[in-house]
């Protein structure tokens, strides 16, 4: 009987019934790295929607791999509201160079795109001096849709 106690006592102190905007309770979205303001959960890198026959990895030089590599670090170690806050006018960006896309029809075509939403918000992100990685949004996960290692799909 006594453990029964103990148990329930363990039990009520690690369980939380707040929940968050994912219907996790608050200690699986803190274990998990959610958080229940949108522009505060963690981003990554998600490759889901990839398009490599607009450019792939397979020509970058190693120089630009091991930027990508950084980026994705960075990325990880970020939160969305720091990301935003790199944006600025021309020749005021600031670290990963938040951009979003005014005009849609200057990306690649990539067939797969049609199942998603028009709404997104497409945006580039800034690899290094030269390189962008553009794709959209989606809770903490920053879908990486298109590379381009020389700036040339959508300049501002």
């Amino acid at each position: 009987m006594a453990n029964n106690k103990r148990l329930r006592a363990v039990a009520s102190k690690q369980s939380d019934k707040t929940t968050t905007s994912h219907n996790l309770t608050l200690r699986e979205a803190s274990l998990l790295g959610i958080s229940s303001e949108k522009d505060a959960e963690c981003p990554y890198v998600n490759l889901k929607y990839y398009w490599p026959d607009h450019e792939c990895f397979s020509v970058w030089e190693a120089a630009k791999l091991k930027a990508f590599s950084g980026f994705c670090r960075k990325l990880t170690q970020m939160r969305w509201t720091d990301i935003y806050a790199t944006a600025g006018a021309l020749g005021n960006k600031t670290g990963l160079g938040y951009t979003v896309h005014k005009n849609h029809d200057v990306l690649p075509t990539n067939p797969n795109l049609t199942t998603l939403s028009p709404d997104l918000t497409w945006f580039e992100l800034r690899i290094d001096g030269d390189s962008r990685v553009h794709g959209f949004r989606a809770r903490d996960a920053f879908f990486l849709v298109f590379l381009d290692q020389d700036h040339a799909v959508y300049k501002s």
